[in-house]
């Protein structure tokens, strides 16, 4: 990944460092856009972090000189758009490098001693609305895929990435993606969006932002079909434009043993997935159950909302519960299953489409008789509970003993990565990630780095070393009539 490409003659300014950054700010309100005045932007703060959850996430705060009580609550509010652009010097194009919305606390009007007032903005960008989409969320709506891919923008009714993002009302074309083509059979959305589509990002090791060319980027996966751009660096910094360089030791980041515990859902062929086994059972003299149904006798399977619950059994003989099934059998083909002897029997209730892992049925027969068996069949989504995979540098730890890393999730795959299962090949890359001892590095300059992204490859170049590395947090700092200050960090590679 690379910073932000910008205009030709902008670029040349930058690099040249001899002109005053400049800052606009636009923000929507009542269908219409007020542009706030330069001149009254005393100063602001723009945020960039890549957060251990696998996410990137920006946020700002604005101050803005508010002597004539032009910035109220009434020019947006809280969720207004507000779009922020930078330039440098006179005569050059504005870059657009933040959308963003003001948080619940909207429009901020302090007032301070004498006459000073001023207007606080807190911006955060789109990830910040996905968090809080739990909020408004209808939990009537159908939350449970299957058999969907990762993420494929040409199929995205299929596509995990697009129906996550769906339901915060992003389209397909809000968002640029990357193809991952593996299938997951079951996934079920239990939090907000963003820490949905973190996790996701996380265990397929994509670059998650809520970016300027589109309100979602999800992309640059080693497990993508499409051929990794090439990781160049952005960017090289040298003496003459450094004012500050720290190199802190990351010890914590450090482990030498990854344990990946996960619960992966398995799709199995077409079986019996429920068959009536209540007490109470006789046996023929060939030991076949039977259920006697008299008029004296009453089985919960005679009220109305018994619930069917869909469990299959494996080659010994232990029960999985299904957590989701389908090509189930419909009702005459359900009563066509039935086998009993004396009067016969009928589903008055048979519902398989209310919940997806049991039925809810209520059978009737006529007169007394004896139920031999009665089944539902469907194709069943079950879990592998506690699928486990440790990986672990034995050479490392007689150095330095166990130094574990626990992980879970819900969206890895069994699917095929060089021989491995993707599971296996992620602890793998995890490990050797957190084996390597990287220091992380800040480096600040004055240059107007205000196209810097999180996620893209830098190099500083002193006297006495040399780094490089991937910027994981971004800080800009602008003050009325003060010099622009950028600051990296990066873990040293």
């Amino acid at each position: 990944m690379k910073f932000y490409q910008i205009d030709g003659g902008l670029d040349e300014a930058v690099a040249a460092g001899d002109k005053a950054l400049r800052i606009m700010i636009e923000i929507d309100f009542a269908g219409a856009t007020y542009t706030v005045s330069e001149r009254d932007i005393l100063q602001a703060d723009f945020y960039g972090l890549k957060e251990a959850a696998g996410g990137v996430t920006a946020r700002g705060e604005v101050l803005l000189d508010n002597a004539g009580g032009v910035y109220s609550a009434g020019m947006g509010g809280a969720g207004a758009k507000a779009r922020v652009y930078f330039t440098v010097g006179e005569g050059l194009p504005w870059f657009h490098r933040f959308t963003m919305f003001i948080n619940e606390k909207g429009v901020q009007d302090i007032r301070g001693p004498g006459r000073r007032r001023v207007a606080r903005l807190v911006m955060r960008d789109l990830s910040g609305t996905l968090r809080e989409s739990d909020r408004n969320r209808d939990w009537t709506e159908n939350c449970v895929f299957t058999y969907v891919t990762v993420c494929d923008k040409s199929r995205p009714d299929k596509s995990l990435l697009h129906l996550i993002a769906k339901r915060a009302g992003l389209q397909t074309s809000d968002i640029d993606c990357c193809t991952v083509p593996f299938t997951i059979p079951y996934a079920k959305l239990t939090r907000d969006i963003w820490a949905e589509l973190s996790e996701l990002a996380s265990a397929w090791r994509c670059h998650l932002e809520c970016a300027v060319e589109k309100p979602l980027v999800f992309a640059h996966s080693p497990y993508q079909s499409e051929t990794p751009e090439a990781d160049d660096v952005s960017y090289s910094f040298v003496g003459e434009n450094i004012y500050y360089l720290r190199e802190t030791e990351r010890a914590d980041k450090y482990r030498n043993t990854v344990r990946l515990k996960i619960n992966l859902p398995v799709s199995l062929e077409k079986q019996v997935i429920w068959r009536y086994e209540d007490a109470p059972v006789l046996y023929t003299p060939s030991m076949l159950p039977y259920y006697p149904f008299r008029n004296h006798i009453s089985r919960e399977i005679e009220n109305e909302g018994y619930e069917a619950r869909y469990v299959v059994k494996d080659a010994a003989g232990n029960a999985r519960y299904v957590v989701y099934a389908d090509e189930l059998d419909g009702k005459d083909e359900a009563e066509a299953r039935l086998q009993s002897q004396g009067g016969g029997f009928y589903f008055e209730k048979y519902d398989v489409t209310t919940h997806h892992d049991r039925a809810l049925i209520q059978m009737g027969y006529d007169g007394d008789s004896d139920l031999l068996d009665a089944s539902i069949h469907g194709r069943p989504i079950v879990l592998d509970l506690n699928t486990s995979c440790f990986e672990r540098d034995e050479n490392d730890i007689e150095r330095f003993g166990v130094c574990a890393l626990n992980v879970s999730g819900s969206y890895f795959s069994s699917g095929d990565v060089g021989g491995r299962r993707q599971y296996e090949d992620w602890t793998g890359r995890e490990l050797a990630e957190r084996l390597s001892q990287r220091n992380e590095v800040t480096v600040k300059t004055h240059r107007a780095l205000f196209h810097a992204r999180v996620g893209a490859s830098v190099n500083v170049v002193t006297k006495q070393k040399n780094y490089s590395g991937v910027v994981n947090a971004l800080t800009f700092h602008y003050r009325r009539g003060e010099a622009f200050s950028a600051s990296l960090k990066f873990s040293e590679e």
